[in-house]
């Protein structure tokens, strides 16, 4: 894989520059914000002051130009170096929907003055003042060390290490996802694959665990099982079905609490996934081969849940629609699977359909969490100030705990890890903590 962030930072300065350009044409009011282009901004932090309103945003001035890494690096090689004159400066606004990765854990209000800042715009909210200041809402807002290790990796010193993993845990460098917590949460299943390296040849990461295919076959997700006892969990083991190939992933995706029935993802080499459903006589029996689930019909399908109380009406995501959306099976009440809401299914990608206790149904939207109940859309959030991705919640059946996968921010895949947190009765989320950690 060829890394391309010369030809950002060329894009980059070009579009600064065609900004400052444009600004200077504003002659009827220069003090006038008027809309530009977006473009990720580079800068040095100036100072960072409360914002206007009572949402605990935050407002950040920095002087814009190319971090001091990529230009040391182009004139080592003899090459031209992008420059902003006349000063240009940035304000960044920062709020609830930012989210903010710095290295080492730190906040804005630990950065020093002249820390290197990378902020990502929320789309068409670039305004210019005059041919001086760049006004914009953030996106996401990371420190250059952050930024270079999830989209430069040839220019973050730490890009090449390759942790020792242990398939005891649960979390590791690779993809852990889809989780499905059984028994209060003490019973565990979840999928796994290897994290695709950023360079050719590379070394894949994540902990080498029994059932993964090669690799090099492909991105394949395998399912595996845990339980916590009173030394922590246990080593997860891997969820077999008979028949299934090398090259096709699998992802359960519900399991009753017997652990006799479970409803999974099949994703062939050709990439059109489908709902299948297996069953045993018990919890410690093998298997059986995953058969189709024929009333959803023969488009694809992924995700599938059933509804609480239900055993023939299930939630599954879908692109039948034309975009990712989600649709109920109800063999009893119509022949084929309906789309759902409005609210709940729009333009944007809809997926990761989980249901709660009371039929709450919990979703994702692009790389948002969020909870249907009571006619009512709002997303799920973890305490603090700006906006954590999580993605993938999964109650316990008794509505106590919430299951989650968050990434890091890592270059090609991101690093997925479960996370778990409490789930109070107002729906807020408590304190999160890893898997490995927890201990109800």
């Amino acid at each position: 894989m060829r890394m391309h962030w010369r030809g950002s930072l060329v894009r980059w300065t070009l579009t600064l520059a065609a900004i400052v350009a444009a600004a200077g044409c504003n002659m009827v009011n220069p003090d006038r914000p008027a809309p530009q282009p977006d473009t990720t901004v580079f800068g040095n932090l100036l100072q960072v002051a409360k914002g206007a309103g009572g949402d605990g945003a935050v407002v950040l001035d920095l002087k814009v130009g190319a971090p001091r890494l990529l230009l040391k690096e182009q004139q080592e090689k003899g090459r031209p170096t992008p420059a902003m004159e006349g000063g240009l400066q940035a304000e960044v606004t920062a709020g609830p929907d930012t989210v903010v990765v710095l290295a080492g854990g730190r906040s804005l209000g630990d950065l020093p003055a002249g820390t290197e800042i990378v902020a990502i715009p929320v789309s068409g909210t670039t305004r210019m003042i005059g041919t001086k200041k760049v006004l914009l809402d953030a996106a996401y807002l990371l420190d250059f060390a952050s930024y270079r290790h999830w989209k430069l990796p040839k220019l973050d010193q730490g890009g090449a290490q390759h942790p020792v993993e242990d398939p005891a845990r649960i979390n590791s460098a690779g993809i852990e996802r889809a989780p499905v917590p059984l028994a209060g949460g003490r019973v565990l299943y979840f999928s796994a694959r290897y994290r695709r390296p950023w360079q050719p040849g590379g070394r894949f990461l994540g902990a080498r665990r029994k059932g993964l295919p090669d690799p090099k076959k492909g991105a394949v997700l395998r399912p595996y099982r845990t339980e916590l006892k009173k030394d922590g969990w246990s080593a997860p083991a891997p969820v077999v079905f008979p028949d299934v190939a090398d090259t096709t992933s699998i992802e359960i995706s519900w399991v009753d609490p017997k652990e006799t029935r479970c409803l999974v993802t099949v994703t062939p080499p050709d990439g059109v996934p489908w709902v299948g459903e297996a069953t045993r006589k018990s919890g410690k029996a093998a298997w059986g081969r995953i058969e189709r689930v024929e009333s959803l019909g023969k488009e694809d399908a992924r995700d599938g849940v059933f509804l609480a109380g239900s055993s023939t009406m299930i939630v599954f995501a879908t692109r039948r629609s034309g975009s990712p959306d989600l649709f109920l099976s109800s063999p009893k009440k119509s022949p084929k699977p309906m789309p759902l809401d409005p609210r709940i299914n729009t333009p944007g990608s809809e997926w990761g359909p989980r249901v709660g206790p009371k039929n709450e149904l919990l979703f994702c939207r692009e790389d948002r969490q969020l909870l249907y109940a009571g006619g009512v859309v709002r997303p799920v959030r973890l305490p603090g100030t700006f906006r954590i991705v999580i993605t993938e919640a999964n109650p316990t059946r008794d509505g106590s705990w919430v299951f989650f996968c968050r990434p890091q921010y890592t270059p090609v895949d991101q690093d997925q890890d479960i996370w778990v947190a409490a789930w109070s009765a107002d729906g807020k989320l408590g304190e999160p903590v890893a898997v490995d950690a927890w201990r109800p």
